[in-house]
This record gives C-alpha cells, sequence and structure tokens, in this order.
C-alpha cells in the first residue's frame, strides 16, 4: 500500500502539474503569451462555473437542467486546455470566445433577457476576442455581440421567446458580476503589460536604429573624410613625386652637357644632386609604405612599460638632440599601457625628432615627456620651447605632406604617420600652441594597461 502511493505522488503528481501548468513555446514569445493567458481564464472559468453551480439558489427543478449545462461547460473548458498544451493555441482561444458566446447566449434565450446577468458577459466576449485572436476579431465579435443581444431583446419583445418563470436572485447577479470583473481584470492586466512590452521594444528598436543611423551617419563622414584624404594623397603623392624626377631629368640634361665639355667639376655637382633627388624619392616612397601599412599589419598588443618605450625612442633619436644640445626632462613614473611596442616607439620617435627641429634655435632648449591620468586611459605629452605653432595650422599639420616650413628637413608624412598609428589604438592626438614663439605640446591617449 505504501509503495502504492509513493509511486502515485512520484509519477502522477508531476504530471499533473506539468498539464495544469501553461505550457512554454521556444522562439514564439506572443504564443507563449496568449497560452498562458488562456490557461488563466479556463481555470477561471472552471472555479467560477463549479462556484456558481455550488452556492447559486435555484429551483430544485432546474437543477438537473443546471448541473448539465455546467458539465458540458467544464468538459469544454478541459478539451480546450489539452488542445493549449498540444500547441493549438489560437484554435483554443477562437473556441473559448465562441464556446462563451454560445453559453451566454443559451442563458440568454432560457432565461429572462433583461434580468439575465448572462446579458453583461458579452464584454467579456469582446475582451477575450481581442486577448487571444487580434484587434480585428475583437470588433467582429463586438459587433456580433451586439447583434445577439438585440436579437433575444427583438424575441421577447414580439413573443418569440417568453421570459422565464425562474427569478434571478441578487447573489447571482453578485456572482456573474464578480466572474465578469475578475475576467475582465486578468485579461486587460495581460493587455497592459503586453502594451508596456510592445512599447519597451518598440522604443528598444528605435534606440537600435537611432545608433545604427548614427553609425550610418558617422561611416559617411568618415568615408568623406578619407575621400578628401585620398584625393590630397593623390594630389600631393604626384606633386612630391614628380619633383625629384624632374629634378633627375634636368640634371641628366646638364650631366650630358658637361660629359660634352669635359667639366669633371660640375659633372660631380649635377650627379650629387641627382643622388639627392633619388634619396629624397626614397625616403617618400618609404614613408608611403610605413603609412599604408599601419592598420593592415600590425604587432601583438602587450602591457609594456611606456618609460620603456620613451628610453627606445630617445636612444634612436640622442644624437640630434644632443648635437643641438637640447635638454630633455622625463617624467619617472610613466604607467604601463597596452599597445604595439614597435609602433609607439615610432610615435614618440616621430614626435621628439619634430620637437628637436623646432627648439634647435631657442636661447634655452628644452623639450618635457611626461602624462596625465584619465582613468580608462593615459594622456601623454611631449612639449616643446620652440617656435611654437599658429592656431590655423593645429589640424593641417598631422595632414599629409603638410610642411609649415617647406624649406625644413623631412617629407611631412611624419605626422600624419603618428596619428594614425594612435588611432589605431583607440587614441587621439592633437597640438595645442598659443602661437609664434611660444613653444608647442603635442598630447595624444593610450588604453591604460589591462
Amino acid at each position: 500500500m505504501q509503495f502504492t502511493v509513493n509511486f502515485w505522488k512520484a509519477s502522477m503528481i508531476p504530471k499533473l502539474y506539468t498539464w495544469i501548468s501553461s505550457p512554454t513555446f521556444e522562439g514564439d514569445e506572443e504564443k507563449t503569451r496568449a497560452a498562458g493567458s488562456l490557461n488563466m481564464v479556463i481555470f477561471l472559468f472552471l472555479a467560477s462555473a463549479v462556484s456558481y453551480g455550488i452556492f447559486t439558489p435555484i429551483d430544485p427543478q432546474a437543477i438537473p437542467l443546471r448541473l448539465a449545462i455546467i458539465g458540458i461547460f467544464c468538459l469544454l473548458l478541459l478539451g480546450l486546455k489539452q488542445a493549449i498544451n498540444q500547441g493549438y493555441v489560437r484554435a483554443a482561444g477562437f473556441a473559448v470566445v465562441s464556446v462563451l458566446w454560445l453559453m451566454l447566449t443559451m442563458s440568454m434565450i432560457l432565461g429572462s433577457t433583461i434580468n439575465n446577468p448572462a446579458f453583461m458577459g458579452y464584454t467579456v466576449v469582446v475582451v477575450c476576442a481581442g486577448l487571444f485572436l487580434d484587434w480585428r476579431a475583437a470588433i467582429g465579435w463586438g459587433v456580433f455581440s451586439i447583434l445577439t443581444g438585440a436579437t433575444t431583446l427583438f424575441m421577447e419583445t414580439v413573443g418569440i421567446s417568453s421570459p422565464s418563470r425562474y427569478v434571478t436572485s441578487p447573489f447571482s447577479y453578485w456572482t456573474a458580476e464578480a466572474v465578469y470583473i475578475l475576467v475582465i481584470t486578468i485579461l486587460l492586466s495581460q493587455t497592459t503589460r503586453k502594451v508596456k512590452e510592445f512599447s519597451a521594444s518598440a522604443r528598444f528598436e528605435l534606440e537600435a536604429r537611432r545608433r545604427i543611423q548614427a553609425e550610418r551617419e558617422q561611416i559617411i563622414k568618415e568615408l568623406e573624410a578619407k575621400n578628401a584624404e585620398l584625393e590630397r594623397f593623390t594630389y600631393t603623392v604626384s606633386h612630391d613625386l614628380k619633383s625629384p624626377l624632374i629634378t633627375i631629368g634636368g640634371f641628366i640634361g646638364l650631366l650630358e652637357e658637361d660629359v660634352r665639355k669635359g667639366n669633371a667639376s660640375n659633372f660631380q655637382n649635377d650627379l650629387e644632386r641627382i643622388r639627392e633627388a633619388k634619396d629624397k624619392m626614397h625616403r617618400l616612397l618609404n614613408e608611403l609604405l610605413e603609412l599604408s601599412r599601419v592598420g593592415r599589419m600590425i604587432n601583438v598588443f602587450e602591457d609594456v612599460s611606456m618609460l620603456q618605450i620613451v628610453e627606445e625612442a630617445l636612444a634612436l633619436t640622442s644624437g640630434r638632440f644632443m648635437n643641438a644640445n637640447i635638454r630633455v626632462i622625463v617624467s619617472k613614473d610613466l604607467p604601463t599601457i597596452r599597445g604595439d611596442q614597435p609602433r609607439l616607439v615610432e610615435v614618440l620617435q616621430n614626435l621628439i625628432d619634430n620637437a628637436v627641429k623646432f627648439t634647435s634655435t631657442a636661447a634655452d632648449p628644452q623639450i618635457e615627456i611626461g602624462f596625465h591620468d584619465q582613468q580608462e586611459q593615459k594622456m601623454f605629452f611631449v612639449k616643446d620651447n620652440g617656435i611654437g605653432i599658429d592656431r590655423a595650422y593645429h589640424e593641417k599639420i598631422f595632414g599629409l605632406f603638410d610642411k609649415l616650413d617647406p624649406t625644413s628637413e623631412g617629407t611631412g608624412v611624419g605626422l600624419a604617420l603618428v596619428r594614425r598609428i594612435i588611432e589605431v589604438h583607440g587614441g587621439r592626438i592633437w597640438v595645442e600652441s598659443q602661437g609664434k614663439g611660444t613653444g608647442s605640446t603635442f598630447f595624444f591617449t593610450l588604453p591604460a594597461q589591462t
């Protein structure tokens, strides 16, 4: 006997609980929500039908009819519950609405039309149709219910159906009203939640679209900037590469003349000019190739001491600032950052070279390298007390081949290369200067150590 009880508890109760619970349909949130609403309504109808049959006073002669109607109603509801569990949610929703309408209509026809509490039950039919089906179904069932009520009233008025001899008790009215209120409250709460979810989903989608639109506009701006840069690149490259070729072509003609005249001194001078033009073109091509590689060919990012990067860059440029008698001050508490060490050495090397180039003429030339802590990013700077940069050129100097002093050494690619490397690291670079004679400070940001 004990074994039988334990077996029943182990096997039947979980199955019964699973059957009673609302089913879920993976990948179909709307169907799952409708199934949950139907599940609640079905069990509410079951409880209401049983309570109505037990507690509502009735003429003893009408008890068999009431029991038959309630029994059929409960069987239909249990059958609909099984259909929901099988996945026929929309069909079950339509059946619930239809059965509810049929039961109310039968009650109207069999009972007193005006005094029958079923008269107001058609509002539940309309709400159920809207929640379980859609708004079109709600409109259709609403019109249909109004016509049904009008028809039953007309039938009683013209004598086709006669008023019931049974008097509806106040308790019956209260019970019916309580059931209607409970059902409509549940359905409206589900509808409100559904509307809020749709509203939240719509807001999320709208924000996503706005974000995508903003990203799209940003990409368009970047593409426009890239196109403009490419146009300037094409023009500048053709101009700067053409210049050495013109120089070489001109001096080749002079070489031929020197050879005919036997002028060895001019011959060597012209040959040296050709070599200089060749070297300039070689530097241009190498720097352009280096610039094109940034972002495509990059070393593995790693945590590296910024002080070590600065020391390597100073070692590569030591000859230049020592010859110019420039004092270099380096902050000793430079942090550890995450990045491509060889590329970052290039950044510091170019910035130091640039500072040396425009600081050598100062009375007490000095270069300072330090940083400011900005939590997620570190902001570094290379400061000099050189000739300074006019505000109008603060952005221009980072352009390709843009040299403020055309007679200065270099090709004009250095700062463009620096900017590209910093941007690949997720940072930015800019210059601050009050103008000529005030010195310049180049700031750039890099991600902190992970």
